[in-house]
């Protein structure tokens, strides 16, 4: 779990807090649209308000390491494969 949580920090320390919630939440809205779920969907695998998913999807709030690994659970992917194509979307998108 170190080395996930190094190489997230290694590859994101020069991305403002609000770009990064910009970036994770375009990232979350096309993985749920691909799994073809609405917000109330991926929300009920999250055990949560659907109200969080669409903050997040709209970069209003930065998720915590907790509810990233939920995410990840959702989309039925271990945390280190979540966090490895999250990067690969930010490689794309600059």
């Amino acid at each position: 779990m170190f080395s996930i949580v190094f190489f997230i920090l290694l590859n994101l320390v020069p991305m403002e807090k609000a770009e990064f919630n910009k970036q994770f939440g375009e990232f979350i809205r096309i993985k749920r649209i691909q799994n073809n779920w609405n917000q109330p969907q991926l929300s009920a695998k999250m055990g949560l308000d659907f109200q969080y998913i669409s903050r997040v999807e709209r970069g209003l709030i930065s998720p915590t390491l907790f509810w990233i690994q939920r995410l990840a659970n959702a989309f039925d992917q271990p945390l280190e494969k979540f966090i490895k194509e999250f990067t690969q979307f930010l490689d794309k998108s600059n």
